[in-house]
């Protein structure tokens, strides 16, 4: 069992067996930043931080038998779960236990400590007045300032992924891979873009601006890399004027639009061949900002 999991059925064992969504996931949110782990990420969502996995595993636990099938989160029955995590793990669970935080004191805290997770919260003004709102608010990032981005989600969770965009104050995701279906969770398109709209951004997908998987095969040298692109750019690029006039429109659209790919470096993603090929076709007002 990956051991995310197994800190999940902890934190229910120690907090009695049965927590609320909402302080589950504020719970978990605190040990992680309390033991500097990120066992689980997060992002900004309607109550906070907010981790997409969390709820995965919780699916995953239930079909394992361990969690009952209801919409919080409890044990399917008493079972000694923290004996199975590392000394330190223990003995921060066991703090947070002793902290006595729940309910609204638990949200308020992680939100004065934490403000830029609260950025997309409905719940904001039900508990702060407004000078805390304008303290909370100070950390929140509402630059409309035109950027066109581009990102790979190489090395990184959904959860993660999404604090990185959010944190950016992206405003509509385009996905330029050609086929859009991931191992990881999350990143294959049906769950993507559900994602992607469900944390208030948008998605669109234009899969003629990516490269056939068949063309990717055994690449490896920067120097089979840039043959790559460079048949991308003279031959497959100049194939798909209109996929290309789309991306134009959504980019005039969206003042700050992010491209997104696999790889964490641009240099080795056809994003970066494709912005550079429309900067010189399109000449753009926007910078261009790799992430």
């Amino acid at each position: 069992m990956y051991y995310r999991r197994k800190l999940l059925l902890a934190l229910l064992e120690v907090f009695g067996g049965n927590l609320g969504n909402t302080d589950c996931e504020k719970l978990l949110f605190n040990f992680c930043q309390m033991t500097g782990k990120n066992y689980y990420d997060f992002f900004p969502y309607q109550y906070g931080p907010f981790s997409f996995i969390s709820y995965y595993d919780k699916r995953r636990l239930t079909e394992m038998g361990l969690l009952k099938a209801t919409n919080d989160f409890q044990l399917a029955s008493p079972g000694k779960y923290l004996a199975d995590l590392e000394p330190a793990d223990k003995v921060a669970l066991l703090r947070l236990k002793a902290s006595g935080l729940t309910g609204p004191n638990l949200v308020k805290k992680v939100y004065r400590d934490y403000p830029q997770y609260a950025a997309r919260s409905k719940i904001v003004p039900d508990l702060f007045d407004a000078d805390e709102i304008k303290q909370i608010q100070f950390s929140w990032n509402t630059d409309t300032e035109p950027i066109i981005f581009t990102v790979g989600y190489e090395g990184l969770t959904i959860d993660s992924f999404l604090n990185k965009l959010i944190a950016r104050n992206i405003m509509a995701v385009v996905d330029v891979r050609n086929n859009p279906q991931s191992m990881k969770f999350g990143f294959s398109k049906k769950s993507f873009s559900e994602y992607i709209e469900k944390s208030g951004m948008k998605y669109f997908h234009i899969p003629e601006l990516g490269i056939p998987s068949a063309l990717r095969k055994g690449l490896g040298s920067s120097v089979s890399h840039e043959t790559l692109f460079k048949k991308y750019e003279t031959e497959l690029l100049p194939k798909q004027a209109a996929a290309k006039k789309r991306l134009i429109e959504l980019i005039a659209e969206y003042p700050r639009i992010a491209l997104v790919c696999f790889e964490s470096d641009h240099k080795f993603c056809h994003r970066n061949t494709l912005v550079e090929n429309l900067k010189r076709e399109n000449p753009f007002t926007k910078p261009i900002l790799h992430i």
